[in-house]
């Protein structure tokens, strides 16, 4: 079922969001009145995955999309959007004939601007994509297809850039590309998931001459710094990326992990904004900052996923301290009277990028005692501390002595998980406490009881509070 929403409604889900889990200090500060369906595809049809330009007033989109209702085959279809009107809306490229390494699917397009050499003609545009000759999640390997505009034609390139084997695995995809020099030599950022592991790359290419390409050796990019809803490590596939030349770093949307367990089960319900280094994607290594997450509780979409930056035609921020993210919007199986893919559509959404750290906040309501109360918990995305705040309510107590604060987290048995340094020194002088926590392995968002503990210089137990709770902190 697809849905009209409207800027007070989103107003009031976003308020209520700060109320129940506030963020602190968010590095991409969503503006909710900022919120727009861009395209909606009508009848049995869906669209994803974006690569957006725009120039002016108008906005070049490319998707993933099928040409037939009820048909699913992916073609990718071009959008010319006018003062937010759609003006025109068509595929521009679709599946090679039998027996072409792309015959099934062709889909994940990302344009860029340059000077491309093939077959005695010069073209401006080169467009990356995802295809595959298997009607399965599977063999997919990446191609490029070249355009003197933006609207096309396009002209494909007969063979793949990037080739896998057909080893029953998913292969290469999801390209992503940003321009070195205005002309041929760019950096192309893509996914692999092989028998090992899932994980996004980085290959240089100078295309400037076709009849001669220069592929480089693929890099892995790191995993480092990002954090998966549970609060666990997590890895990178299904990335947009975008160069930011005000900090000299690489910005990044990607998809959240776990997926939902209800259906569909194979796309993301968050996107998160990440960011790096730039010395980190030419030499490797690094740690990956995150700035941002689009979840349900802001969007009210059961889905948010297959996203894309605005970038301008090399690949850039067109704003260093704007972030335009386009993202596919869509249901889950129990709000879609029919397939949640016919759902499938794009919104956008800005924020501001400022330079803070994204801080999730939830209220803690069961630990006020006598002598200290604590009333929250946080925590940092960036670098996934977990904090508990507090304060002293006897001021006569912390003038008297050193006062330390502990703490103890058990599992559903009663068993001891994790014992806490006691803390000392750490109470201000407004008798305001901030204690890191150290979030015990494989608990995931599971509830467990936590002892917070008020004790002397000496080590005397003053008092202690305890309740249940869980260290999940939804976006």
């Amino acid at each position: 079922m697809k849905r009209m929403k409207i800027a007070a409604t989103i107003l009031l889900t976003f308020i209520l969001l700060l109320i129940s889990f506030g963020t602190v200090n968010a590095a991409v500060i969503w503006d909710p009145g900022s919120m727009k369906e861009v395209y909606n595809p009508q009848g049995e049809r869906y669209s994803y995955a974006p690569s957006v330009i725009r120039d002016g007033d108008t906005a070049h989109i490319w998707t993933c999309h099928n040409d037939k209702d009820g048909v699913i085959k992916d073609h990718i279809y071009y959008t010319r959007i006018v003062n937010d009107t759609v003006a025109e809306s068509r595929s521009v490229l679709q599946a090679g004939p039998q027996g072409s390494w792309d015959s099934f699917h062709v889909c994940d397009p990302s344009v860029i601007a340059g000077e491309f050499h093939s077959d005695g003609e010069i073209y401006h545009y080169a467009m990356f994509y995802l295809g595959n000759d298997l009607d399965a999640s599977l063999h997919n390997q990446i191609g490029v297809a070249f355009a003197k505009e933006l609207s096309g034609e396009w002209v494909k390139h007969p063979k793949p850039l990037l080739t896998y084997p057909n080893d029953g695995y998913w292969g290469i995809g999801q390209p992503s590309a940003t321009s070195i020099d205005g002309k041929g030599r760019l950096l192309l950022f893509f996914t692999q998931g092989d028998s090992v592991s899932t994980g996004g790359y980085r290959v240089e290419m100078d295309l400037l001459k076709m009849e001669q390409p220069v592929i480089g050796d693929k890099l892995p990019l790191t995993n480092d710094g990002l954090i998966n809803n549970l609060g666990e490590s997590d890895f990178l596939n299904n990335f947009d990326i975008a160069y930011n030349s005000a900090n000299d770093r690489f910005i990044a949307v990607r998809e959240l992990h776990p997926y939902p367990s209800d259906q569909p089960n194979w796309i993301s319900s968050s996107q998160q904004i990440i960011s790096i280094e730039g010395s980190s994607i030419w030499g490797g290594g690094g740690q990956w900052k995150i700035e941002g997450t689009v979840s349900p509780a802001l969007t009210s979409f059961d889905r948010n996923h297959n996203a894309g930056l605005l970038r301008t035609a090399h690949g850039t921020l067109p704003d260093g301290e704007v972030i335009d993210l386009y993202f596919t919007g869509s249901d889950n199986s129990a709000n879609s009277p029919g397939s949640p893919l016919y759902t499938y559509n794009i919104w956008r959404i800005r924020g501001q990028l400022t330079e803070g750290s994204m801080i999730l906040e939830k209220n803690l309501t069961d630990f006020n005692g006598k002598l200290f109360s604590v009333h929250s918990m946080t925590n940092n995305l960036h670098t996934n501390t977990i904090e508990i705040q507090g304060m002293i309510k006897n001021h006569k107590l912390n003038d008297q002595q050193p006062l330390w604060v502990g703490y103890r987290i058990y599992d559903s048995r009663g068993y001891l998980l994790e014992a806490g340094t006691a803390y000392r020194d750490i109470i201000n002088k407004e008798r305001q406490f901030s204690v890191p926590i150290i979030k015990p392995e494989g608990i995931g968002s599971s509830a467990v009881r936590l002892e917070i503990q008020l004790l002397s210089a000496k080590g005397k137990l003053l008092e202690a509070k305890a309740s249940t709770v869980n260290f999940g902190f939804n976006p």
